[in-house]
């Protein structure tokens, strides 16, 4: 059965760079950190706001409840607009988390997950690389 495969990290350390019994460890302080429950309180309110959405992986959109075909970029200030205590940054990533994590319909097929994944792999690979290019260009006066 197809799977969805967690890719990104919520929090800020590189677990990469740590031996396993440091990664936990630093997992436990940063969930119990400040920013760790403000990440933990983001992401139920972010994964509970897109619960009703759904995905057109194809047109890289999430689709909301309301009709609305909203890019990562674009979901996020919307949820942001709602939810100012929240930093973007933070609701970015738990909307990123949840198209990787969470979005999974059932009545899919194991194929269809694999492509799911493969799609969203590829989708959230490129609003990174965009946001990262984005935030090196030079600003201008009219930017």
């Amino acid at each position: 059965m197809g799977s969805r495969r967690p890719k990104h990290q919520s929090f800020e350390k590189d677990p990469s760079s740590m031996g396993e019994s440091s990664f936990v460890d630093e997992f436990l302080s940063y969930t119990s950190s400040p920013r760790g429950e403000l990440s933990a309180e983001a992401r139920e309110t972010v994964w509970g706001l897109l619960e009703r959405a759904d995905v057109d992986a194809k047109s890289r959109q999430i689709i909301w409840k309301d009709g609305k075909r909203l890019s990562i970029s674009a979901s996020a200030q919307r949820i942001h607009d709602e939810h100012a205590d929240f930093p973007i940054d933070l609701i970015e990533t738990h909307v990123i988390c949840w198209l990787e994590m969470e979005f999974a319909p059932t009545s899919y097929t194991p194929e269809q997950l694999d492509e799911l994944d493969r799609l969203t792999e590829a989708w959230v690979e490129d609003h990174e690389r965009e946001a990262e290019t984005a935030t090196k260009r030079p600003r201008t006066r009219h930017s």
